[in-house]
């Protein structure tokens, strides 16, 4: 028997990335998935290179329209009767030097990576304490621990992700409903662009990662089903960090690194 036979799971950002390994996951292991972005035609495909394609029901939602948010949920419980599990995947991110950081590049920044984890987490815990409980995992990053610039922006929504997420546990423990983050680190997804097909660039990287390399998707997504697993069934306001190793420290004496891999 699957982990999440039975269990109906809403996943934004489903479309690529993080994402594309959380939906192939979840469907995998016996869940239906509930998938939402921005993209008809990506989801389309990340739904038909899944195990189990039956499974997966697509939706496209713009995460920065507060009543869109509100109504993925809703439509989700509507198609699948329940969820059981809400895992809030979606994000952007901008580099812009703090001195010129447009504030429209904030606003859309903190919409998408906190108000509409907040809204679609605030819609679906309501369902979840009516319904006898449920999980919420948020995606957020190392960068909500270390700094990486510039990228003011992005960094504090994830750090205010990190503490919604803990606060929310707090308040929704004793209703059944628990509340997590995943924080990977360096993750070859379409975020970094073509930036890790360039030697230098891939190197300065990796030498900052113990292990000397960046993670595949579908190790941040094996976190992401460990935490919305009844396997973690007493874990809550937690946040497991997929790095590497990379926020443990940096090394003191540059003599001592380990080497990083020739391209």
């Amino acid at each position: 028997m699957a982990r999440f036979d039975g269990r109906n799971v809403i996943v934004t950002g489903g479309s690529g990335g993080i994402g594309r390994a959380i939906v192939h996951a979840f469907a995998a292991d016996g869940a239906r998935v509930y998938s939402a972005g921005r993209s008809e035609e990506r989801l389309e495909k990340v739904r038909v290179e899944s195990a189990a394609p039956e499974r997966v029901q697509t939706a496209v939602v713009d995460l920065r329209d507060r009543e869109q948010v509100r109504r993925m949920v809703r439509d989700a419980i509507e198609a699948m009767g329940r969820v059981h599990v809400l895992v809030n995947n979606a994000g952007i991110a901008y580099s812009d030097p703090v001195l010129d950081l447009p504030e429209a590049h904030w606003d859309e920044t903190f919409a998408v990576n906190l108000d509409a984890p907040f809204l679609a987490s605030q819609e679906a815990a309501r369902h979840m304490v009516e319904a006898g409980g449920g999980a919420i995992v948020n995606i957020a990053s190392t960068d909500a621990f270390s700094v990486e610039s510039p990228q003011t922006h992005y960094n504090a929504s994830k750090a205010a992700l990190v503490m919604m997420t803990r606060s929310m546990a707090h308040e929704l423990g004793h209703l059944g409903v628990r509340c997590n983050c995943v924080a990977p680190g360096e993750t070859l997804t379409p975020m970094l662009g073509d930036d890790m097909d360039q030697p230098a660039f891939r190197r300065s990287y990796l030498a900052r990662i113990p292990m000397r390399r960046a993670a595949a998707p579908e190790e941040p997504a094996a976190a992401v089903l460990f935490l919305a697993s009844d396997e973690a069934s007493y874990i809550s306001g937690e946040t497991i960090i997929v790095d590497g190793g990379q926020t443990a420290g940096d090394w003191y004496d540059p003599r001592d690194e380990p080497p990083v891999p020739e391209d």
